[in-house]
């Protein structure tokens, strides 16, 4: 069911293959495998992050600021039969239409806790939309007329499922000077405890991106921004983190890593012995079994 609205904390812990399958297996009692998925348990996401010519997206998080947001719009994708097993080589880079929803994100972190607020829509009206806010930045549109009746008439042209969140969006783009920055793509093992179904736990694998093609119909293709054979594993709960989950988060020896896959675009385009490309491979590659 879609949620506009909610939030929650999570932890990021980067792990190898092998201590995902060993997870896996731990896991396995206490949790189900996302009905969307294939048969392995994945499906693909892809999404757009914006940022604006300073970097302040980047260097918000970067700095580990209390107060941060991303806006992002995503999509989802079939992940055809990949598995983690069949690797980089058996991804499925699924066209999709216009007409396959589409969901733009504010995500904001605050001290810690994640806040999301999302509108949902087709793919071709998020694309109008993008393209509406980009030509207001253009001709320097103050960005306090989102508020004017006018423009909310407007808005309703992109056929959104929440009319104050998209107006939300728009304010933060114009404000901010927010542009497409990058595709982030990858393919997600999504679980869900099977006693608390707002407990998830993901394992993210394929880690790519790309900064041209801006434009989410035009496949998954990029250059990988992990490591081979890493994943990311996620915890994602409103609630505390139940003591099972901390007994086998704790038997691998992990603790809470700070990882985005938006600055994970960066590390391509930084020299191997710059301080961030040494902290994200190492942080990557401490834990192999």
């Amino acid at each position: 069911m879609f949620t506009d609205n909610f939030c929650r904390y999570e932890f990021k812990f980067p792990v190898s293959y092998d201590v995902m399958n060993a997870m896996m297996e731990d896991l396995s009692p206490y949790v189900e495998k996302d009905s969307y998925a294939n048969q392995h348990g994945f499906y693909c996401l892809s999404s757009i992050y914006f940022d604006n010519d300073t970097d302040q997206c980047y260097h918000e998080t970067m700095n580990g600021q209390k107060y941060r947001q991303k806006i992002r719009l995503r999509v989802y994708r079939s992940a055809g039969d990949l598995s983690a097993a069949a690797g980089i080589d058996a991804v499925k880079d699924e066209q999709i239409g216009g007409d396959e929803p589409s969901y733009f994100e504010i995500k904001a972190k605050i001290n810690g806790l994640v806040v999301k607020r999302r509108v949902k829509m087709k793919l071709r009206d998020s694309m109008a939309f993008t393209a509406f806010t980009q030509k207001q930045i253009e001709e320097g549109t103050d960005p306090l007329t989102v508020l004017s009746p006018e423009n909310l008439e407007t808005l309703k042209q992109f056929n959104s499922s929440n009319l104050q969140i998209l107006r939300e969006l728009q304010f933060i783009i114009v404000s901010k000077k927010l542009k497409p920055r990058n595709v982030i793509s990858y393919e997600r093992l999504a679980l869900f405890s099977k006693d608390d179904p707002e407990l998830r736990i993901t394992f993210d694998i394929n880690i790519r991106t790309r900064g041209d093609e801006l434009d989410l119909a035009k496949g998954t293709a990029g250059k990988l921004s992990c490591p081979e054979k890493t994943a990311v594993l996620e915890i994602k709960t409103g609630k505390e983190v139940p003591l099972w989950l901390v007994k086998l988060v704790s038997k691998y020896n992990y603790r809470n890593k700070t990882f985005s896959k938006y600055c994970s675009y960066y590390v391509n385009m930084l020299p191997a012995e710059s301080l961030y490309a040494e902290y994200v491979d190492s942080e990557h590659t401490r834990h192999v079994l």
